[in-house]
Formats: C-alpha cells, structure tokens, sequence
C-alpha cells in the first residue's frame, strides 16, 4: 500500500509513524504545515548531518523520516490545493493524518483509492476540532478513545473506520497523553488498513450529533473552586508544559495564578481558601487541596493564610 502522511511533528505523529514503518506499506511522502514567513511549498533538508548522528538524542517524526529515506514536505494552508497535482503522481492507496491543523480541501479527498484517513483522539463525535485531548482533561474525563476516520468535507466527520477507548493517565504531561494516543493509533493501523483494502467492509456513520470545541483560549484555563481537585490536578499537570498560567478563582471570589501543579491531597480541608506552604499554594477545591506552583512574580492580596 502507497500512502503519505500529514502530520504536525510531535509525539503523536512520532508514535504514528513508527507504527508505519512496522507493516508492509510505502510511505512516499510527509507533509508538515510551513511556519509563517517560509515558502509555501518545499521540500524539506535532512534533519540531521552525518556528524549529528553520532550523537544520542531522542527521535523526531524529522529524523525517523529522513532516516527512512521519506521525502518530507512544508505546505502551507494556501498551498493545500496546489500539491494535488503532486498527490497524482504518486498513485496513492491512502493518506494518514495526524493532528494537522486545517480542513483538506475537497478537490484532494478522492486522489488517494482509499481516502484520507484521520487520527482523532477523541470519541467521535464528541470533542471534534483541533485539541481534543486539551478538552477531554478539561471536562475532567479520565478516558478518552482514539477515532480512525475517513475524511470528508466537514471537519472530524467522515465515517468511522475502528474507535478504542483507553485511560488518561492522571499526572502525566500532554506530550505524554499524546504520545499514548499515538500509540494506540498506531496499534489500531493494521485492522484498519486491512479493513479499508476489503472491497465488502464498510465504515460506520457518524452520528449527526457531538461536540465541537475550538482552540483553548486563556478564559479555559482558568480553574474555580467547584472542580474536583483530581480533575484540577490532571487537567494542570498536563497543560502546564503549553506555558499559559492558570487562573484559580476561590470560593471567595479571590483569584490567584498557578502555572503547575505538584501534587493533591483528597478530603483535606484548609483554614481558608488559599494557603501559602512555603514555594507552593494550597488551593481549597471541592473534594480536596490542590498544591500549585505560584507565577514566579506573584502577588498574593490580603485573606491568604501565609
């Protein structure tokens, strides 16, 4: 099977694709989304010299694929329509995509035989659109599921094609939370490329229903007291690495910042709605104390215990 690959470069599509490399397919071409102010269509230099690779470093979906010898590419949005020439030569069974960030234009979806094939971490049709796992921690889910999916014309719509449910790990970093899906995702590509080669199989509908959810803003990552201090500790720990502060509203209506969280404590019930413990806050949630490292300039105002 000839198939190409669009992926943001991260630990998904890094699972991803070591995934592919494992099962009797070509891959003859990865496509990532160009930064701003490059050109809006090129191929891509090795990752890494000769020298470099000397050096132990952890892998990269760059240094896999160049060590693969697979072309990569940078398009950008309005480049989409233009590579379909390119996608033509190629004589395509499938494209796989891995968290990439826009629609594909329609003109493309019937260039490969078997379609486009999405990897959406989430259980469609619920959290479509571009974070899922941001939104699934959250809404404080404590499972989420990996989603194969035909592309259509509307965004995380198409057919489903195989769909497996699995835990969000509490106190892990996102990267880590994506990279399980990627490797979940890439457990599911062998059913689902034999599957999609069967001439009588058939993918399943989405319902009409679901959830779409946006890119976060600053406004969701603000926490307030009513949360369950699990989900606050999860949802914190995982975001953290994005660098965006959280807000935490108290009962009181008094707010202050975290930007981490180090551990929690259940049940435990502090003399005020914040306590400064040394270099950390203790913060009163529903069912517990969440221990938070405060924003490095900080200001704590009056009613804190300290």
């Amino acid at each position: 099977m000839r198939l190409v690959m669009f992926a943001m470069p991260g630990p998904m599509a890094l699972t991803v694709l070591q995934g592919l490399l494992r099962l009797s397919v070509e891959i003859v071409g990865l496509f990532h989304p160009a930064p701003p102010g490059t050109p809006i269509l090129g191929a891509l230099p090795p990752s890494e010299t000769q020298a470099k690779k000397m050096v132990l470093a952890p892998p990269t979906v760059a240094t896999i694929a160049d060590q693969a010898g697979i072309p990569r590419y940078a398009v950008s949005r309005s480049a989409m329509l233009a590579i379909g020439e390119r996608l033509h030569q190629q004589r395509l069974d499938l494209a796989v995509v891995a968290c990439w960030p826009w629609r594909i234009p329609p003109a493309l979806l019937d260039i490969p035989r078997f379609g486009w094939l999405n990897l959406h971490p989430s259980p469609l049709p619920e959290l479509r659109g571009p974070e899922p796992l941001f939104w699934a921690l959250r809404q404080g889910w404590t499972r989420t599921a990996m989603t194969l999916h035909l592309m259509d014309e509307l965004l995380d719509h198409g057919p489903i094609v195989l769909q497996h449910w699995f835990d969000l790990p509490i106190g892990e970093r996102l990267s880590t939370i994506e990279a399980l899906a990627g490797s979940w995702a890439a457990q599911m590509l062998p059913i689902a490329l034999k599957n999609l080669a069967d001439p009588a199989w058939q993918p399943r509908p989405q319902p009409d229903n679901g959830s779409f959810f946006p890119s976060p803003q600053p406004q969701d990552f603000i926490l307030t007291a009513d949360w369950t201090v699990q989900r606050a500790y999860a949802f914190v720990r995982a975001v953290a690495e994005w660098g965006q502060p959280f807000p935490f509203i108290a009962a009181n209506g008094q707010t202050v910042t975290i930007v981490d969280a180090v551990t929690y404590h259940l049940q435990q019930h502090l003399v005020a709605p914040v306590v400064k413990q040394g270099e950390y806050l203790l913060l009163q949630l529903l069912d517990g104390c969440l221990v938070g490292v405060p924003e490095p300039s900080g200001r704590f105002g009056r009613g804190y215990i300290w």
